[in-house]
């Protein structure tokens, strides 16, 4: 049980770097003095650095916390393709923003199944129930899908 508490620690510390370098290089391009709209990235990115690691510590917010860090990334890679096909390639730190959502996956496997082998496989329609992967797949493609058509429809 040590070396599993030791694993989840270095998890959560790994996705709190990432979180905060990714937060360093999102304030360069989204600098609330500059702009008003600055501030809805700023209130994620401080979410991502401050709330998500201090949930994931706990077993009773880990799905809480899952959640969150599922639901900041979907929309930070969302909007953040767009704002690289619109302006300037930002790719680079849209795979921070992948990696901080499988590492917090990491945490939440390593948590919540006390053996993996044990771990039922699950197929079908279960795939996209939650906790399961799918769900956040199905979850990304449905919000994409919802802000392309918002984006080309009432411009």
């Amino acid at each position: 049980m040590l070396v599993r508490k030791h694993i989840k620690l270095q998890l959560i510390f790994a996705l709190l770097l990432v979180s905060v370098f990714g937060y360093l290089l999102h304030n360069n391009l989204h600098n609330p003095s500059k702009v008003i709209w600055g501030y809805v990235p700023f209130i994620s990115g401080l979410i991502s650095v401050i709330v998500i690691p201090a949930l994931y510590l706990f077993r009773r917010t880990l799905h809480l916390a899952n959640i969150l860090n599922g639901i900041t990334c979907i929309i930070g890679v969302i909007t953040m393709t767009h704002y690289s096909l619109a302006v300037r390639n930002i790719y680079p730190d849209i795979m921070i923003v992948i990696v901080k959502f499988y590492i917090g996956q990491a945490i939440f496997a390593l948590e919540l199944f006390n053996n993996i082998d044990t771990a039922r496989v699950i197929k079908g329609w279960n795939l996209i129930r939650y906790p399961n992967i799918g769900f956040w797949y199905f979850h990304l493609f449905s919000m994409a899908a919802v802000y392309a058509l918002g984006h080309f429809l009432w411009r």
